[in-house]
């Protein structure tokens, strides 16, 4: 699977059940979250200016991906809502390629994504640290994914969600 391929079989509707463990206080806290994943194509104005913004050429591009997220975590009273666009640019033959991620506050992220073995791996870093998240899929409507927080060499955050899909199923080829 290339991925373009990866990245279409997101596409649709979840319900994300999350597990987060801090591993400093050794404390964990779930929640969940409503995702609305769409696939923007190589030519979408956000992602060109995206591209143009991080001094990336937008002639690279080979998908993009835009996040609504509705989450809550337990024990708090409102959910926070965000949306994050992310801009995959040509891979190498490894299957290795640039990452771009910007989301509702302001934030760009710099990063790569791997593809191996039907598993997508993001790494990007961010004001608190290097996030490596990890997707992968059980069946077409159940995917899981996990991410880990390191600054420097020691692990912070570790997260594991569980996801179903909803609705908007990819079109099978």
């Amino acid at each position: 699977m290339d991925i373009v391929s990866f990245i279409e079989t997101l596409a649709g509707k979840w319900f994300s059940q999350r597990t987060t463990h801090y591993l400093a206080s050794q404390t964990s806290k779930a929640g969940q979250s409503n995702l609305l994943m769409e696939v923007l194509p190589a030519t979408d104005a956000s992602l060109v200016q995206l591209c143009e913004a991080q001094g990336q050429d937008p002639s690279h591009i080979v998908c993009g991906l835009k996040v609504d997220q509705d989450s809550r975590l337990d024990g708090d009273t409102r959910n926070t809502q965000r949306t994050t666009v992310m801009v995959m640019l040509q891979p190498t033959a490894e299957g290795k390629g640039v990452l771009l991620q910007a989301s509702s506050k302001e934030t760009v992220a710099l990063g790569e994504y791997s593809l191996d073995s039907d598993v997508l791996t993001l790494t990007t870093q961010t004001p608190d640290g290097t996030v490596q998240e990890r997707l992968w899929f059980a069946n077409p409507n159940l995917r899981m994914r996990t991410s880990v927080l390191k600054v420097g060499d020691i692990e912070h955050m570790a997260s594991f969600c569980s996801e179903i899909r909803l609705g908007g199923a990819p079109v099978q080829s």
